[in-house]
């Protein structure tokens, strides 16, 4: 039983729910983009027997090849954020003291969030403008390959905060 005045028992609490959450999020992102590299490994194999086997193709097949990849891409990309592996040259924040180490580390999440932030801003404008015009092969609207960079982006700054959090809040081990 948590005491409403133990403020250490509720925070290590909402950090253990907030753990599984962010682990629960990645595990379903990682399933998405694991699905999205299966159906482009399959639509390419089938594509190519096809092409130099039978002298045919699937009607679409590329386009949707396409929106897959912009699926794993964007997703990837907010997955990477969220376990600390996006691009970063450490060498010199490695050097660092162990506070300015963690306002570096939170000036860094807070600027990967900036730029996500600005791109889900931009990307909404982006789709007002193109999302109701049709693919060239399968006829759909492209909101529908659009729709995910604002929801990677998204989900980028969710990950750039969790870090934040972690960082200013540390886990006890």
């Amino acid at each position: 039983m948590v005491i409403m005045g133990d403020n250490q028992n509720v925070d290590g609490m909402n950090m253990r729910r907030l753990d599984r959450i962010e682990h629960a999020l990645t595990r379903i992102l990682e399933g998405i983009i694991v699905l999205c590299f299966v159906g482009i490994f399959i639509l390419i194999v089938a594509l190519v027997i096809l092409r130099y086997g039978f002298n045919a193709t699937i009607i679409g097949g590329n386009e949707l090849v396409v929106i897959l990849f912009i699926y794993t891409s964007a997703l990837g990309a907010a997955i990477i954020v969220g376990k600390k592996e996006h691009i970063a040259i450490t060498w010199f924040v490695d050097k660092l003291p162990g506070t300015a180490r963690k306002a570096v580390d939170i000036i860094n999440f807070l600027s990967i969030a900036f730029l996500n932030t600005v791109m889900i801003i931009f990307s909404f404008h982006w789709i007002n403008t193109t999302g109701n015009y049709l693919t060239a092969v399968l006829r759909i609207p492209q909101l529908y390959a659009q729709i995910i960079v604002p929801i990677g982006c998204g989900v980028a700054v969710l990950y750039c905060l969790y870090r934040i959090l972690l960082i200013v809040h540390p886990r006890e081990i």
